[in-house]
């Protein structure tokens, strides 16, 4: 049976963080947080500023932020879209640095489509206040329901958790082997906090 965890960003004090999206972006974020298809609604040169409070200025594959995104490399997307069998749309950004000059070009945001209802609710740690009651507005440690995952599902988003991606354990492996930096897993039972 294979295994899942969270897909998270590490935290390497020397990589950079991005807390600031530009205008145009703003009032649509919410729907690259909830996995809904940006298509046109996606504005032109997209720059993301990095966080002038955090002293880190490396840009790694998997990017922190402070808007729920997953940020890639083109060497994490292209082995996303290769190996994932994941719909994901990659919508294209660059990363400023401190002073506003762009230190990375080549970044997307991977809009992960998939979305799957699969937490257990009886073995995991969630927060129920959203006023959707589909919809969790916390979690806290996860486990989830293995007959619920389709079998060829390597990469998605919670249903009621969409700002939390999951990973398959085969295409965690694979990640792992090409040495990308800025990632990390949290294992099914391990505490996170996520909104």
């Amino acid at each position: 049976m294979p295994t899942f965890f969270i897909l998270s960003t590490s935290d390497d004090s020397k990589h950079c963080l991005v807390d600031e999206a530009p205008e145009s972006l703003i009032p649509k974020m919410w729907r690259i947080t909830d996995g809904l298809p940006m298509e046109h609604r996606y504005p032109p040169d997209v720059v993301l500023k990095m966080d002038s409070g955090h002293k880190g200025l490396v840009v790694p594959d998997l990017v922190s932020n402070t808007e729920s995104i997953a940020l890639v490399s083109s060497k994490l997307k292209g082995l996303l879209e290769q190996h994932s069998g994941a719909r994901i749309e990659f919508l294209p950004a660059s990363i400023a640095n401190h002073k506003g000059r762009v230190a990375a070009k080549d970044y997307f945001i991977a809009n992960v489509l998939d979305h799957v209802d699969c937490v257990d609710k009886e073995h995991s740690e969630v927060e129920e206040l959203n006023p959707d009651p589909t919809l969790l507005s916390g979690l806290f440690r996860l486990q989830v329901l293995q007959d619920r995952i389709p079998p060829e599902a390597k990469l998605f988003r919670l249903k009621t958790m969409p700002s939390a991606i999951l990973i398959r354990d085969d295409l965690r492996a694979l990640l792992d082997a090409e040495h990308l930096t800025g990632i990390r897993y949290i294992a099914m039972g391990e505490e996170c906090a996520i909104y």
